[in-house]
């Protein structure tokens, strides 16, 4: 009897150590990795402390916080399989991320890109302001591990492509074309 319910253990193991070694890949298809980031004068490559690759990123101002300007017809934001993306965020190799809206006093939020465009649609958001279910979704005001920032052109070219970019982190060489913040 021990031994069945030694097998029936073993075998429900197996199955638990199989399973979590699966990882589902991350659907980023509607993304177009290349486009140059050229009509993008100024943009930021980044790692975090936890993956916010999906999660609304909100600045600090004055008497409150910047929202991103960001509706259900904005050029960067994209209806693919029933959910909202926005398409000015990029991977790259060794977990940097290319953004041209974050910034390093940006504070990332728990809400999705879906969630906060759906909000915005919604009769009860209001134009103008910062909700406060935008300024109570913040999950981290300090979620930078390295930042790097590209002001006006990208060391005198007029454009630079995501393959650029992840040649300059495998040559480790993001200091000499970018200014780290970081």
């Amino acid at each position: 009897m021990k031994s069945t319910i030694l097998r029936i253990y073993a075998f429900i193991l197996l199955f638990a150590l199989m399973g979590s070694g699966c990882q589902k890949d991350e659907d980023l298809s509607y993304l177009d990795y290349t486009k140059p980031l050229s009509s993008f004068p100024n943009f930021t490559i980044y790692k975090t402390k936890k993956d916010y690759f999906y999660n609304v990123a909100i600045r600090p101002y004055s008497d409150g916080f910047l929202c991103p300007e960001l509706s259900d017809n904005s050029p960067f934001i994209k209806l693919y399989n029933g959910k909202y993306f926005y398409t000015s965020r990029y991977r790259l190799i060794n977990d940097y991320i290319v953004s041209i809206e974050v910034n390093a006093d940006s504070y990332f939020t728990s809400l999705s890109f879906d969630e906060y465009i759906r909000e915005k649609l919604t009769p009860f958001y209001t134009q103008g302001s910062t909700p406060s279910k935008v300024v109570n979704s913040i999950i981290d005001r300090d979620p930078f591990t390295e930042l790097y920032y590209s002001k006006d052109s990208f060391s005198g070219k007029a454009e630079i492509t995501i393959d650029e970019i992840n040649q300059l982190i495998k040559e480790n060489n993001l200091e000499k074309c970018l200014t780290k913040i970081k």
